[in-house]
């Protein structure tokens, strides 16, 4: 299987945000930055179940319009809001099938390890894993690492 994990989009600055964490939207910037990585990479969405994402507001907005951009069905779960598992505990909660996952970091650097036995490796905003395998730990390799520079370069 393959498992797309989407970190959110550009967001308004913590220091200038006054209000609640998981409200904190994307910004104008932000939403048209992801909306062109977003139709970039839509042929890697091929044969892909649908996209589920984490209920906080940039994560939610990044993934409307993914859905949109790649037609696919919108879930939200909300075990992938920002810090309430860890990744031990996100690997039982896993799709089966082919999936994108839209969330946060420290969780999907996290995840990542877990899922390859690898290192923490961080996802840049709108930066893009591609990871194939099975979903248990251990099970699955880092096919692409797609930072959203290379992504608009190669567009």
């Amino acid at each position: 299987m393959r498992l797309v994990l989407l970190r959110h989009g550009p967001a308004v600055d913590r220091a200038e945000w006054s209000g609640p964490d998981p409200l904190r939207p994307l910004t104008d910037a932000g939403r048209e930055r992801t909306k062109r990585i977003v139709r970039a990479v839509a042929p890697l969405m091929k044969g892909t179940l649908g996209v589920w994402t984490s209920p906080w507001a940039r994560a939610s907005s990044t993934a409307r319009i993914a859905a949109k951009a790649w037609d696919l069905p919108l879930e939200e779960h909300g075990w992938l809001a920002g810090g309430l598992l860890g990744a031990g505990d996100r690997l039982d909660l896993l799709p089966r099938q082919d999936t994108v996952l839209v969330g946060h970091e420290p969780d999907f650097g996290e995840l990542i390890a877990a899922l390859t036995g690898g290192p923490i490796i961080p996802l840049k905003k709108a930066g893009i894993a591609v990871l194939e395998g099975s979903p248990w730990g251990g099970g699955m390799i880092l096919r692409m690492l797609l930072t959203p520079a290379a992504v608009l370069d190669l567009a």
